[in-house]
């Protein structure tokens, strides 16, 4: 399987015991309507951040809320912060930060 770096990925963040980590995802799993299914059934909890990122444009994105609120359409939005993280759009060059994409 080919896979293009010009696409958006997603990065998941679940809290357990204290402990963050990222669960184990297949890269056909790593799109947004799945990932708000997983989280809808439970299958991912404590959700503590969802960031999307795309490697050759060299951006990431906060879209935890966005997630959360499609997840959960049922709920206000009450303006809760649903991680720590900024929703502004921070390319690498920004950030300090030297990307390359190997192949």
């Amino acid at each position: 399987m080919s896979l293009s770096t010009d696409t958006s990925f997603f990065h998941v963040l679940c809290d357990i015991k204290g402990t963050i980590y990222t669960p184990e995802m297949d890269v056909e799993e790593l799109r947004f309507s799945q990932i708000v299914a997983d989280i809808q059934s439970g299958q991912l909890e404590n959700v503590k951040a969802i960031f999307e990122f795309n490697p050759a444009e060299g951006w990431s994105n906060d879209i935890t809320a966005d997630v959360m609120a499609a997840a959960f359409p049922e709920l206000e939005d009450d303006g809760e912060d649903y991680s720590d993280y900024s929703a502004e759009r921070i390319s690498g060059s920004v950030a300090g930060v030297e990307h390359r994409v190997a192949a």
